[in-house]
């Protein structure tokens, strides 16, 4: 059995928080083996998606993540959750430094410090998690998260960020309905019934 789930708001606490709980009561009331988790994202805090990143990469079962539209780095993050990563065709991840806002700008030095300690932290795991995904060293992936990126699918592809691409989002469940990735041009094909192969067979023989 698979599931589907879609997360097309911002990469935040309770997006992640909503995402997990409902994941959780789905593989652990049902025979689950497979999750496809569609994502389109255009903000969100890099925390939250290396939490949601941590948690699918944690399930013990096949997780598939499918990009579309538009992904900022925090939704990039959970899409490197994914056992299998595919991107649809025209979908654009926007990588860049993490921004954050600190709140009490009158608390003295030591605070500041232990605040900044953190962004630093987490912008070191966002690019440990990113270049260990896609196999690139660290040092491109920082100097990419420094200068900005907008990467197109096919440049996603070349990064090793995504493993396949579609040019339409799966509209249906692709098992159920007889549908499968064709490794040789990349798209949603339909396979062969067996009248048709009979068919084909006459054909040959005549």
């Amino acid at each position: 059995m698979e599931i589907w789930y879609t997360l097309t708001g911002t990469v935040d606490r309770r997006e992640v928080q909503d995402s997990i709980k409902w994941i959780n009561d789905e593989i652990y009331s049902k025979p689950v083996k497979q999750l496809r988790f569609l994502l389109a994202a255009g903000g969100g805090e890099i925390g939250s998606g290396i939490n949601l990143y941590t948690y699918l990469k944690a399930l013990p079962i096949e997780v598939e993540t499918i990009a579309f539209g538009e992904v900022d780095v925090a939704a990039a993050l959970v899409f490197l959750g994914g056992n299998r990563r595919i991107v649809v065709d025209g979908a654009r991840f926007f990588f860049r430094e993490g921004r954050y806002t600190i709140i009490d700008q009158t608390a003295p030095v030591h605070a500041h410090e232990e605040v900044i300690s953190v962004f630093r932290r987490e912008q070191n795991e966002m690019t440990y998690i990113i270049a260990n995904e896609t196999g690139n060293d660290t040092e491109v992936v920082a100097q990419m998260l420094r200068k900005s990126k907008i990467m197109q699918s096919d440049e996603a592809l070349a990064f090793g960020l995504a493993h396949d691409h579609l040019n339409k989002l799966p509209l249906h469940q692709q098992e159920k309905f007889g549908f499968q990735l064709n490794e040789s041009n990349r798209n949603l094909q339909r396979p062969v019934d067996s009248k048709e192969r009979i068919r084909a067979k006459k054909k040959e023989n005549s």
